[in-house]
């Protein structure tokens, strides 16, 4: 029994726990801070201009995960490695050769948003001016630095200035526009350029801890070409992934309306830290997997991250057992029908979770990210057909019983992958 006491607390103090629990906190703190912004505007603007926001909001979120393009992901895969060997010099080539190639993405949505920006507006924002447009191309650019740093800082391993850069938005944000409603000057404009300036704060704050070196490099072009080759399929991946994963709201306000969305909400919300969980333990995997040069040190690697998983598993588990006191605790007695929902919503991230160390030793270490992004167009189609099979069937719980299908049929898929790869483990096998 002590043995496995003090393998349990090995595990629980090394360093790959400990950049978990840093990028974990980080993340939990980013969407609290999220949260409390999101009250502040709320109450700040009226109904209808609080939604122009929000529709604004999400557009540029939408616009960012899309012209990421999994460029961010090949930032880990190929800086980390020659991080960890050294060589500096080109490692700087791949960052500035990604933040080059992100850049483009991003000029030339931009050029688009702008041209057609009265259509937009009309269709995505529900507004006819177009200065909220305008606004949006600002926050898109301003975004991109604090966006794409971090994983310039995660490739060198240095997850708590990553994780304070993630912060740094969420305090931005929330300090401006605090000074804003304090001076009785809250309105849309001035609400988005509340915004803009959080991004800004946060860039800033990037761009002291990784200074700007980086711009200097001369990126030839089979580093460009190694980039696109590499994050072609992650972009897939992360674009139909972010529809996907935002299907389940949207078809309940379709097929159920509003009550049933709002208690299905709660839990989701909730359930979404079991994502930030499980991305941030990704985070840390990646660099890890990235730099190993051999299999048998990649397959060695593979078993410690799943016995990490072992407590995250447990403390779900424990979440779910004192769910009801908890929800009620925080949002009231009128939510008390979320309980059930978000029980079933844990459970079916679980399997989730146990498939990121085989989908980052796929994407990093194995260099497949293929397998991965071909898995996502399966997963937007068996996520939209069986939510229209299941919601109108099962009502709230709907969603709850895709997640835990399409997750389950993705765990046993990446570890099929992983275990006829290294498992038994040959040589000849390999190469």
């Amino acid at each position: 029994m002590k043995r496995y006491y003090n393998r349990a607390r090995t595990l629980a103090l090394s360093a790959t726990a400990r950049d978990t629990y840093t990028l974990f906190i980080g993340n939990v703190t980013s969407a609290f801070l999220a949260f409390l912004f999101t009250i502040l505007v709320a109450r700040a603007l009226s109904v209808g201009d609080f939604g122009i926001f929000s529709a604004a909001n999400n557009l540029v979120l939408m616009i960012i995960s899309v012209t990421d393009l999994g460029i961010s992901s090949g930032v880990i895969n190929f800086a980390s490695k020659n991080f960890s060997e050294g060589n500096t010099t080109r490692a700087n080539e791949y960052i500035k050769a990604a933040f080059l190639l992100r850049l483009i993405s991003v000029v030339v949505i931009s050029f688009f948003l702008i041209i057609f920006s009265k259509f937009i507006t009309n269709k995505f924002i529900a507004t006819s001016d177009r200065e909220v447009a305008y606004w949006s191309v600002i926050i898109i650019f301003l975004f991109l630095p604090c966006t794409f740093i971090p994983f310039v800082l995660r490739s060198k391993r240095e997850f708590l200035k990553s994780s304070i850069v993630d912060v740094s938005v969420g305090i931005g944000r929330l300090l401006f526009v605090g000074l804003i409603v304090a001076l009785g000057l809250a309105s849309i404009r001035h609400t988005l350029l509340a915004y803009a300036l959080g991004a800004l704060f946060s860039s800033l704050v990037g761009f002291y801890f990784i200074g700007v070196k980086f711009a200097r490099a001369r990126p030839q072009k089979f580093i460009y070409l190694s980039l696109i080759r590499f994050s072609g399929w992650l972009g897939v991946s992360s674009v139909i992934s972010a529809v996907s994963g935002r299907l389940d709201i949207t078809m309940l306000a379709a097929l159920l309306g509003a009550t049933a969305t709002g208690i299905y909400s709660i839990s989701s919300r909730l359930a979404f830290f079991i994502v930030l969980l499980a991305s941030s333990y990704s985070s840390v995997l990646a660099p890890r997997f990235a730099s190993f040069g051999d299999p048998a040190n990649v397959k060695t690697y593979i078993k410690k991250a799943c016995l990490a998983l072992i407590p995250m598993v447990v403390g779900i588990l424990l979440w779910v057992l004192i769910a009801r006191s908890f929800i009620i605790l925080l949002f009231g007695e009128k939510y008390i029908e979320s309980i059930p929902i978000f029980k079933a919503l844990a459970a079916a991230m679980i399997p989730f979770l146990l498939t990121v160390p085989a989908v980052t030793a796929i994407i990093y270490a194995m260099k497949k990210p293929i397998l991965v992004g071909s898995f996502a167009l399966f997963q937007l189609i068996a996520t939209f057909f069986m939510n229209l099979y299941f919601i109108p069937k099962y009502g709230s719980f709907g969603p709850a019983i895709t997640f835990a299908i399409v997750n389950t049929i993705l765990a046993v898929y990446v570890w099929f992958i992983v275990i006829k790869y290294y498992w038994p483990f040959d040589k000849q096998h390999v190469k």
